[in-house]
């Protein structure tokens, strides 16, 4: 009953032998409801409820590969990713997806461990770290972002694929906690991601400074993070509380802010990303709780 206790909807499913990996009443006393299973469906199955979280122990790959390719008939799976803003998924550690691989945004992929005295030690890990999920996304009020992308038009025969670090970047946001926005304008973080060459007057490839956004169509409190080009000097640009710029540099963030410039590097076992992210997402909060103490 933790979940529950918390005010929280946490459902966990039992896929591919899940349950020879952890027994229906210990998911019972976390989660206050039984598990899907092959063979059970509980009640909430049915029901139109949504989720604020759901875990799925699927210790065989085929689901997972078929997940990753999106390709995925499973009922019960797709009944998860309506119901759910966030899946975790709890599998054979031989095909999870590298970091710098596309995979649903919607998953959160971790490895089961290889011997059995490991399996408690890993289902403390995964509690904590659901429960910091679900803190950040109650704490956030279910704020918003919007990542754009727009690779000029003459470009786009080249290359108008995604890379492989805008994948990492937008799982590590929604990993915080955040939801994603249909519409920029409404959105409580924006981001202007493309910092590619731009075509300029005489037709030629250059690298210039980014475009600011026009703020008098957000609402006040909107944060903005806009990604710079390396070719461009970062010191040239001014940043202030509202407005963030970013260059990627070799396996590290340089981040202009209102305190100046800070360099945000990969670690080992966190990326550059998803420490920006900690970054953006206490920015929101603090901004959320001012508003608060105002009102």
């Amino acid at each position: 009953m933790l979940f529950c206790h918390a005010g929280c909807e946490v459902k966990i499913a039992l896929l591919d032998n899940g349950h020879e990996w952890v027994s229906e009443s210990a998911i019972r006393q976390i989660s206050g409801s039984a598990p899907l299973t092959a063979t059970h469906r509980p009640g909430w199955f049915f029901s139109q409820q949504q989720f604020d979280l759901a875990i799925a122990v699927s210790p065989a790959s085929l689901t997972q590969q078929l997940l990753q390719a999106r390709l995925t008939s499973d009922p019960i799976i797709e009944f998860i990713l309506k119901k759910s803003p966030m899946l975790w998924l709890l599998q054979d550690p031989g095909q999870i997806p590298a970091e710098h691989e596309d995979a649903d945004n919607q998953l959160v992929f971790r490895a089961l461990p290889a011997q059995p005295q490991q399996l408690s030690p890993f289902y403390q890990k995964i509690f904590a770290e659901c429960i910091a999920w679900l803190a950040a996304r109650r704490r956030l009020n279910r704020k918003t972002f919007w990542l754009n992308y727009q690779v000029p038009e003459p470009l786009k025969v080249i290359a108008n694929n995604r890379p492989t670090w805008l994948a990492r970047f937008d799982r590590a946001l929604q990993g915080c906690g955040l939801g994603t926005s249909e519409d920029g304008i409404e959105a409580d973080l924006v981001i202007s991601a493309y910092d590619g060459p731009q075509f300029d007057a005489d037709n030629r490839l250059v690298f210039v400074e980014p475009t600011l956004p026009e703020r008098s169509k957000h609402s006040n409190g909107t944060l903005f993070v806009v990604f710079v080009a390396p070719e461009i000097d970062l010191n040239t640009l001014t940043a202030d509380k509202n407005l963030f710029l970013v260059q990627r540099c070799n396996n590290a963030l340089h981040v202009a802010d209102s305190h100046g410039i800070r360099v945000i590097p990969d670690l080992t076992g966190q990326c550059c990303y998803t420490r920006f992210c900690s970054q953006l997402i206490t920015h929101l909060s603090r901004a959320t709780h001012g508003r608060e103490q105002q009102s």
